[in-house]
């Protein structure tokens, strides 16, 4: 064979081998229904995001969106379908922070790699949380709870919604900074039942979602300590941040994102950022949403990657040092 007919067939086989790859890029997105996995029960603010998203894409894209429940293992079982499926924005997932950055700190074993197999798409809102006490708690602010929690309130407990929710983690970071200690008591998911048990006493104190918490502070059945954001909530500007309270740099934020499969082509990753932003301006959708505690903050793929990257690196941290694990 001469060096001619070798680079022939050298270049021929390059083109075959990228002729797949050319041919699903020319390809209609998309050409059948797609599916948004919503990982977590029906009736919270995952499903209503994924609902929300799969009227309003099937109306702009001109095909079905149509929405599947698959709640378990922290949202680990509905992601792991997605990024087992082809990376051709045909199957997408609505989720909580867990399966994008906390989990694969938490579980000793993971069906996936959040880093490699999953695509950031879009931020689809934060839902901030309030530190709370039983009015039995002799606490006004941060630092009267500090000083409690290091006398006479040494054996407190505080709620949360599970193991590994935000407002767990939100308590073991504030415990790590302050240097103070509290017992967990989680709820296996039930946010009804944390609260209830908040109200009645049987547990001290807990980071709580703002909306379904401002009726119980202003009659008086639960007291504000601080907010976990960097900023002042618009619906209670007077209760005060924790970094301004004494913690600097305290953040525990919950939030909720739109993801896909790693390697799928950033044409339709755009495309899905861009329309889910418009998408939750609509007045009506952002109004249910303000009822359920989530307020809109807009990323781009790049930057909510990023994001996805540091909340990472903070809670990895913050697990190891509370010794946190998910079995």
């Amino acid at each position: 064979m001469n060096a001619k007919a070798g680079m022939s067939r050298l270049l021929f086989a390059l083109i075959a081998s990228a002729l797949p790859l050319l041919l699903q890029a020319q390809q209609p997105w998309p050409s059948r229904t797609v599916r948004i996995i919503a990982t977590s029960p029906p009736g919270g603010s995952v499903d209503f995001l994924a609902r929300s998203l799969a009227e309003d894409f099937s109306k702009s894209f001109g095909e079905a969106f149509v929405v599947e429940t698959r709640p378990g293992a922290n949202g680990n079982i509905g992601v792991e379908l997605v990024v087992k499926a082809p990376p051709d924005g045909h199957m997408l997932f609505v989720a909580p922070p867990g399966p994008f950055s906390i989990n694969a700190h938490l579980m000793s074993s993971m069906p996936f790699d959040p880093a490699a197999d999953v695509a950031p798409v879009a931020m689809l809102g934060v839902a901030p949380l309030l530190l709370v006490v039983h009015p039995s708690v002799p606490a006004k602010n941060l630092r009267e709870l500090l000083a409690w929690l290091r006398g006479e309130g040494a054996d407190a407990h505080y709620a949360s919604q599970a193991v590994a929710s935000t407002g767990h983690l939100a308590m073991e970071l504030l415990k790590s900074l302050a240097g103070v200690q509290a017992a967990h008591v989680p709820y296996k998911g039930s946010a009804a039942q944390a609260t209830n048990d908040l109200l009645a006493g049987r547990v001290a104190m807990s980071f709580v979602n703002t909306s379904t918490t401002l009726q119980y502070l202003r009659d008086g059945r639960l007291r504000a300590i601080a907010v976990a954001e960097m900023k002042r909530i618009a619906a209670a500007p007077e209760i005060p941040t924790l970094a301004e309270s004494g913690l600097p740099g305290f953040e525990a934020t919950p939030w909720l994102g739109l993801g896909a499969r790693a390697g799928t082509p950033l044409e339709i990753i755009y495309r899905l950022n861009d329309r889910a932003s418009r998408a939750l301006a609509h007045p009506e959708v952002a109004r249910r949403a303000a009822n359920l505690g989530i307020e809109a903050r807009l990323l781009t793929p790049e930057e909510f990657a990023g994001f996805v990257r540091a909340e990472s690196a903070k809670w990895a941290d913050i697990i190891r040092r509370s010794g946190a694990k998910v079995e």
